[in-house]
């Protein structure tokens, strides 16, 4: 807690692709009313709104805000991505691997700390590239990757 700011409770991520992003798949969510319902439409100067029967959406797009629950069995299962200090919750690497990629696409991760990113993008059939400055962090990311594949790899 800060004594003299409010705490920040959220965190940026960035997005970069080479030109316009070409994929964009949004995170839905279902609407709170569903259905056939009447619907105002062309409300004049004078106030009144003319009634039509529409089809309400039975989703929508999240907003730019995402909620996940955090620690073991939160931000993942396997006990040696808590090696790393600052461990990034997987659910949160792989909604937005589903927002931004397809199948086969190819993602980058500069800073790859405990190797979720590169985990996830594994497990959705992406292809990764991810490395950092530490080499202890690269291990525990090659082993997070090891357990699902059951295969030695190559260097991150």
């Amino acid at each position: 807690m800060r004594s003299n700011a409010y705490t920040n409770c959220f965190e940026f991520i960035f997005v970069f692709s080479k030109g316009s992003p070409k994929t964009f798949n949004p995170l839905k969510t279902k609407t709170v009313r569903q259905g056939k319902e009447e619907l105002a439409a062309n409300k004049k100067k004078d106030g009144i709104n003319n009634k039509v029967w529409g089809e309400l959406n039975p989703e929508k797009t999240l907003t730019n805000i995402w909620e996940y629950a955090v620690g073991l069995g939160g931000s993942a299962n396997d006990k040696i991505a808590f090696e790393h200090t600052a461990i990034f919750p997987e659910k949160l690497a792989s909604d937005h691997i589903f927002s931004w990629t397809n199948e086969g696409d190819i993602i980058l991760d500069p800073m790859c700390g405990s190797g979720t990113t590169c985990k996830m993008a594994k497990l959705y059939k992406r292809n990764f590239i991810g490395f950092d400055i530490s080499e202890a962090y690269v291990n525990i990311a090659k082993e997070r990757i090891k357990i699902i594949t059951n295969q030695p790899l190559l260097d991150l």
